[in-house]
């Protein structure tokens, strides 16, 4: 059975029977958990006819937002990591894409600007193949069956050995009922898997956000996956030593620039991996921070980076704020109107380090 089990800043609990297969748990108020009752859970809903018809899960938008002062605080952080032990391809076929990698994006333009007049750069990630390589490779398209049956996708990134990191609303429709059979696809192109695909074995987001009613901009529209070990090659592969992951960093999306990472179905129709760079345009109640964008449906649950780079010799330690490869937040939501182009998230606070801790301490060697 699949039990789900919310949990309220007082003892009380309220217990929903609902379809077959994982359980739910709240093991503390404040967050939300799903567990799968069998190690690699959505391995066998997945074929090649639900990867090709999977959409891109609409990204939530706002009619309008009001603005705030920047959170206060010191950031709590985690260390990123390069790969680790190798990191060959294995370029699993999920489904034949009919030629969407001959797709030509027109229209990009650097220092782009919608009505906001916020500056942003918008492209495919290039040179070709880019993703295939770190830092870009910890980003992948994260698949999940909706709560109509149907599937979609959304943008997602490992932070962890075993941890991946997206939005709350690419997990739980806000008003207390998970998706189910995530997988995720680390640098995912055209229908192929290029490092294979991961299945799931917990789900975990914040109350705020799995029972906030489902409205943006919400404080805290994230969450974390707990992906099992498979099988590369001859030997079973933690995701995070795989592809090597990003690392994480509260507090700290104000005043800062970031690459911003994802599947945006309305470039390239979400089959490459696409890339916006741009800086703190403003906050938002409650919580956000608004960056310049372009990208809408399928961008969801992306992580925006600080600091991407690979470092160049001389260049260790310098500046106020080095952590590099840093998640400092995952895309939430944008507007109903496209013309502003811009988008928000959640800063990530003490919520989010609540999250890790529940996933590190879920196994040994999770994190």
């Amino acid at each position: 059975m699949r039990r789900l089990v919310i949990g309220f800043t007082c003892a009380a609990l309220a217990v929903l029977t609902l379809a077959p297969t994982p359980q739910a748990q709240a093991p503390a108020a404040g967050y939300t958990t799903l567990e799968a009752t069998e190690a690699n859970a959505a391995t066998t809903f997945w074929t090649p006819e639900r990867f090709a018809s999977a959409t891109p899960l609409d990204l939530p938008l706002a009619l309008s937002t009001v603005e705030e002062a920047p959170a206060i605080g010191d950031p709590v952080s985690s260390p990123a990591s390069a790969p680790r032990g190798g990191g060959g391809e294995v370029n699993e076929l999920l489904f034949n894409p009919a030629g969407e990698d001959e797709i030509v994006m027109d229209g990009v333009q650097p220092e782009n600007r919608g009505t906001f007049l916020a500056d942003y750069t918008s492209t495919r990630v290039i040179p070709r193949k880019a993703e295939k390589k770190y830092p870009w490779k910890p980003t992948g398209r994260l698949f999940f069956r909706n709560l109509s049956g149907n599937t979609s996708w959304c943008s997602a990134s490992a932070i962890g050995k075993r941890i991946v990191a997206t939005a709350g609303h690419c997990v739980s429709n806000g008003n207390g009922s998970f998706y189910s059979n995530w997988v995720f696809v680390p640098a995912y192109r055209s229908g192929v898997a290029p490092f294979g695909n991961w299945s799931w074995s917990t789900v975990i987001v914040t109350n705020t956000w799995h029972t906030g009613g489902g409205g943006v901009p919400n404080a805290a529209d994230y969450a974390m996956i707990i992906v099992p070990d498979r099988l590369i090659g001859k030997r079973m592969r933690r995701v995070g030593d795989y592809l090597g992951h990003y690392g994480w960093q509260t507090l700290s999306l104000s005043a800062n620039h970031t690459t911003q990472l994802g599947y945006p179905g309305n470039f390239d129709l979400g089959s490459i991996q696409h890339q916006i760079t741009s800086g703190a345009f403003r906050n938002t109640s409650p919580n956000n921070v608004e960056y310049g964008s372009d990208s809408r449906g399928g961008s969801s649950g992306g992580p925006w980076i600080q600091n991407f780079s690979e470092l160049a010799s001389g260049q260790a330690g310098i500046g106020l704020n080095p952590g590099r490869n840093r998640v400092v937040a995952v895309t939430s939501y944008g507007y109903i109107s496209t013309d502003p182009k811009v988008q928000g998230a959640s800063i990530p606070d003490q919520r989010w380090v609540d999250l890790w801790n529940f996933v590190c301490n879920a196994g040994a060697g999770n994190c």
